[in-house]
């Protein structure tokens, strides 16, 4: 049990290292409600506690030339984008690395987005992009453990607790399909 690293580099492994700590403490005093089995399973994944989370260095190419992340099961690819940050701006590792183990404790791209800019507001997270509207869209609005008033764009719990409000879309939806979405995230 445990997680496994498969292709980082090791300054790369420090910077992950450094992200679970981060991640940890977070858990252990979060900013915001957290249901009690998403904090549970989280607690688990980055205690080593639940089966083999495996997470693979993608680099730059393929399916990681546009995106930072993404998840399949218990495995998590990291692209070479998630380590840097642009000029300017702040460095990402640790909203990104959260955002996809809450996808492996299987929360949907609502419930991945309201935690990560609940917990790593300033620290990393991005508000969502159109393409995540999208999918919430999609998902009628509903998480696994959180729904969004699309109106208000008030995210809560099922208990009604308030765990934040997202901002409101960007104006510009034509922007969405000349930026990257590394540029959008």
């Amino acid at each position: 049990m445990g997680i496994r690293l498969r292709e980082f580099s090791a300054k790369d492994t420090r910077a992950l290292d450094r992200s679970f700590s981060l991640i940890r403490e977070r858990l252990r005093h979060p900013p915001c409600p957290i249901p009690k089995d998403l904090r549970e399973a989280l607690r688990d994944i980055v205690s080593h506690a639940r089966p083999v989370v495996t997470l693979a260095f993608g680099g730059k190419k393929g399916a990681c030339w546009d995106m930072v992340g993404r998840t399949a099961g218990y495995r998590v690819q990291l692209c070479q984008k998630a380590f840097s940050a642009a000029s300017g701006k702040q460095p990402r590792l640790t909203a990104i690395l959260f955002h996809e183990l809450v996808h492996v404790a299987r929360g949907k791209e609502l419930d991945a987005e309201a935690f990560e800019n609940a917990l790593f507001r300033n620290e990393g997270a991005r508000p969502p992009t159109w393409e995540d509207w999208a999918a919430f869209t999609e998902d009628a609005y509903r998480g696994w453990w959180v729904q969004l008033d699309p109106r208000t764009r008030r995210v809560t719990d099922y208990s009604d607790r308030l765990i934040l409000t997202f901002p409101p879309p960007k104006a510009d939806r034509s922007a969405r399909h000349s930026a990257t979405r590394d540029e959008q995230l």
